[in-house]
């Protein structure tokens, strides 16, 4: 059995043909009782809500936007100290002042506490001081990277001993092993001032070009110093 109170409702046909029937309802109901937020012949005025909204989703693209002219703003230093670092590399005359560019003017260049390059191979062994090379046994530079082209993040213990010193945080990737030995056998060490500088979830693509431009410049230079030894 229906009950009285829900035959008191009316449905939705019965609203449609009142409304139809009776146009100026809604006026006469909004010039009535405009307090309760009934206007302009709207049951419920949602301008504020929709502007609220776009406000928001206004404030949201702009910090979008901020974040994506962070990110360019931040590749295209990267990019100039990458530019910078090449044309230091090209300019140097030999494979010493090539080691002096990666030791004394690469810090600067990418704000870093230290840079060397540290390899097994035995044509750098008595390069083992100065601006030459860091020499170390194979097992150790395999140690170092663990079989990896580029390793970021806390330093090893290794690799400490081997720089004498405790860096925050370093990037270690390996030369090129496309090149010939004594590149394939190098590793270049980048020493950052924070534990953020190198993270693991870095992009390490610059970092892998930087790596490629040292690799082929040097052994452009030691093809250099081989053909000057023979003359």
């Amino acid at each position: 059995m229906t009950k009285k109170k829900d035959d008191m409702i009316p449905t939705a046909e019965q609203v449609l043909r009142f409304l139809a029937e009776n146009p100026d309802f809604l006026n006469q109901v909004a010039a009535k009782g405009p307090k309760k937020g009934i206007a302009d012949g709207k049951i419920v005025d949602l301008t504020p809500a929709i502007a609220r909204r776009a406000r928001n989703e206004a404030r949201q693209i702009g910090l979008q936007n901020r974040s994506i002219l962070s990110l360019a703003s931040e590749n295209m230093v990267n990019w100039q100290r990458l530019h910078h670092a090449a044309l230091a590399l090209l300019a140097a005359g030999d494979i010493n002042q090539l080691f002096h560019v990666v030791n004394n003017e690469f810090p600067p260049i990418f704000d870093l506490v230290s840079c060397r390059l540290i390899s097994a191979s035995k044509q750098f062994q008595h390069a083992a001081s100065g601006d030459g090379p860091i020499f170390c046994p194979d097992e150790i530079l395999t140690a170092l990277t663990g079989g990896k082209s580029i390793v970021l993040g806390a330093p090893k213990s290794p690799l400490c001993t081997l720089l004498g010193m405790v860096p925050a945080s370093v990037a270690t990737i390996a030369l090129p092993d496309q090149l010939a030995d004594p590149v394939a056998k190098t590793l270049l060490v980048l020493c950052g001032q924070e534990k953020s500088s190198f993270t693991p979830d870095l992009s390490s693509d610059l970092l892998v070009l930087l790596a490629e431009l040292v690799g082929v410049t040097l052994t452009a230079r030691l093809e250099t110093s081989r053909e000057v030894d023979i003359l």
